[in-house]
């Protein structure tokens, strides 16, 4: 069930969207795999964070 607040979902949204875009501009920078293979586990992180706070409970 839902328990966040429409202003904590969009900020989660928010760093969501940062976190992926993150990762985006590193596959253009020269950083080593493990560096790239940590954003990304954020990005799924900050997603995964995201997704639970627009879950309605429905399926």
């Amino acid at each position: 069930m839902n328990e966040y607040s429409p202003a904590a979902q969009e900020r989660v949204r928010d760093a969501a969207y940062d976190a992926l875009e993150n990762v985006l501009n590193s596959m253009f920078a020269p950083l080593g795999r493990h560096a790239l293979a940590a954003r990304w586990n954020q990005a799924c992180e900050a997603m995964a964070k995201h997704l639970e706070a627009q879950d309605t409970g429905e399926d």
